[in-house]
Formats: C-alpha cells, structure tokens, sequence
C-alpha cells in the first residue's frame, strides 16, 4: 500500500475564528476558508479545521458523534520550522492572534521545542531542530 496524501480533521466551534489565526500564524497562502471548513496546507499534509456540526455531520454515515469539549483534546500538532527565531516568531503570533502559550519553551541538545494551544485549545507543538546537533 502506498499512502497518497495524509490529513487531519479537528473540530472547532468557529472557523471564521480559525480561519483568521491560523491565516495570521501560519500565512494566507497556506490557509483556506469553504463555509465551515477551514484547510490548512502544510508540505506533506493538509489539516481540517471543521465547524463541530459540520464535523458530526460528516460522522453520521459512521454511526458515531465527535465529543468535543474545547481545551480538553488528547491530540498534538507537532510543525517544524528551520530557525530558532522562526519558533519563537510562531508562538509570539499565536499569542497576538488568540492563542495560548503553554509554560517556556523547553531547550534541548538537538533545538528547541514549545507549545501553545489555537483558540479551540488544540494544542500546537513548534520544534526546532539545530542542523549542527548530532542526534
């Protein structure tokens, strides 16, 4: 089997909101907005912030109901940048735009990583991985 294309859905109360952090910390161009799908295209893969009716709506063939209680989520969006400052750069327009930084960013022999979580209280892993480190 070879996998064509992966992607992520999670459930969001308002994808205008979304639409709008995830266009302020990660770029327009990568980010798209159809009604209440939002679409974020990052290199190998795209991730759907989906309206929580339209996200049980699209569930329903399934038989089942996405539960979703904003803060409470057991998922990890890990994204790496190439610099140290670009980290940095990601969590400082997080906070500017609705999100929440999670404690400091923790520095390890191989870079650095740091958290913070989208206004839906998804939370977003930022890794930085210093080229000279040996791992």
């Amino acid at each position: 089997m070879q996998v064509l294309q992966a992607a992520f859905s999670f459930p969001v109360a308002d994808a205008n909101r979304a639409c709008k952090f995830y266009r302020a910390v990660f770029g327009a161009d990568c980010c798209e907005q159809d009604a209440d799908v939002v679409t974020l295209a990052l290199p190998g893969v795209q991730i759907f912030f989906i309206q929580t009716e339209e996200f049980n709506h699209l569930l329903k063939p399934a038989g089942i109901e996405a539960q979703f209680t904003p803060g409470l989520n057991a998922a990890l969006l890990s994204l790496s940048v190439a610099t140290r400052d670009e980290a940095y750069g990601v969590l400082k327009l997080a906070a500017n735009t609705g999100g929440n930084p999670c404690g400091q960013a923790v520095p390890y022999p191989w870079g650095l990583a740091a958290y913070f979580t989208d206004p839906d209280g998804h939370i977003v892993e930022v890794i930085w991985r210093d080229a000279r480190a040996r791992v």
